[in-house]
């Protein structure tokens, strides 16, 4: 038996450019699962998936073909055949997941609990991103908001855990920019619930402006055509979210020695790409790349997983409930329609205020 589906690849070179391709699942070798993705999340964050696909090793999660990539994404699955007894056919799982309608796994771990793939292309990828955790009955609109919330989320508490662990590196002002982008807003709520936090300032673009002021998460906002004549407080963190390389030379020319700490979290503007390797051309400090996994095995060594994952899941709890209230909900259910949010992900001209909750499995919904 083999199951029928479709792929969404994405050129490596361009994600601008796409196709939805048919595709054909085999059953299951010995100790794997295929399961069926239900419903997945497309935000920025799957943008930078594919433009740091090659440095920091997105594409390696899910094999394509030569040139073009699967890019992955954060939601749910159901089990529709298995060769373990780690996990049965209904058995549903949260995690990472390709833009497809199948996929097959290795699972390791025990039956009803947190599970790793052990697939040998994987197993030097972090663990973070080989996890699937058990999800319990159906429940497309609480898994739509959970899969847009959980994986930004989670880096957005981790880079003001990060900060916060640091002492705020003594800065007076953080700066995040792409401040309208889901994890930049998630990371402006975190960083919010620091008492002694250093005023808090969001980047964005004009057309953008009002929406971010309205989200009450940063204590001002600035666009990007007023930071030459700006008066923000040094010392400064930037936590760029953008990855623009003409906004990142700005900030750094503008503020040079000013500027106490420069993060580079993702590429939401990935047309003028400032790149994932530190700059040591630039005024100031070089910028020093953000990599979650890396900041939550460290945290993990410290706090220990549980305590960890009690410590981001309450105040994701928190949070769902502020996201809820900014976010329209945008359901995307055939492979065209995908395919067409893809597009406007990736070239940056969806709404902020949509959540855009994908499936390519059916035209009926998701």
């Amino acid at each position: 038996m083999t199951f029928q589906g479709v792929d969404l690849l994405v050129r490596r070179d361009d994600p601008r450019i796409s196709e939805v391709r048919a595709a054909t699942t085999p059953d299951p070798e010995d100790g794997q699962v295929v399961v069926e993705v239900q419903r997945f999340a497309l935000t920025a964050n799957n943008v930078t998936y594919a433009t740091a696909g090659d440095v920091l090793g997105y594409w390696q999660f899910f094999p394509a073909p030569d040139g073009w990539g699967r890019v992955p994404a954060w939601g749910f699955a159901e089990v529709v055949a298995s060769s373990t007894e780690l996990a049965s056919v209904g058995d549903r799982l949260y995690g990472f997941w390709p833009m497809s309608t199948h996929a097959t796994i290795t699972p390791t771990g025990k039956p009803g609990s947190r599970l790793l793939d052990a697939t040998p292309h994987r197993r030097q990828l972090p663990a973070l991103y080989n996890a699937y955790l058990p999800a319990g009955p159906e429940d497309p609109t609480r898994e739509g908001l959970e899969s847009l919330v959980r994986p930004l989320f989670g880096t957005a508490w981790l880079i003001a855990d990060q900060l916060e662990q640091a002492g705020f590196h003594q800065a007076s002002t953080i700066v995040l920019s792409s401040a309208s982008s889901k994890t930049a807003a998630a990371t402006a709520w975190c960083l919010g619930r620091y008492p002694n936090r250093p005023q808090v300032v969001g980047l964005t673009s004009r057309r953008n402006r009002d929406y971010v002021e309205g989200l009450g998460s940063y204590d001002a906002t600035i666009t990007y055509d007023e930071l030459a004549g700006s008066t923000l407080t040094e010392p400064i963190n930037y936590v760029d979210v953008a990855g623009n390389a003409s906004t990142r030379r700005t900030v750094h020319t503008l503020f040079g020695a000013g500027l106490a700490l420069s993060l580079t979290v993702g590429s939401t503007h990935w047309e003028d790409p400032a790149g994932f390797n530190g700059d040591d051309t630039l005024p100031g400090p070089t910028p020093q790349l953000f990599f979650a996994p890396s900041q939550i095995e460290k945290r993990t060594e410290e706090l220990g997983r549980h305590e960890l994952v009690r410590l981001i899941g309450g105040a994701q709890n928190e949070y769902l409930d502020v996201f809820s209230q900014s976010t329209n909900v945008v359901l995307a259910t055939t492979p065209d329609d995908v395919q067409s949010a893809w597009s406007a992900t990736s070239d940056g001209s969806t709404e902020p205020s949509s959540g855009i909750v994908a499936s390519l499995r059916n035209p009926a919904g998701v």
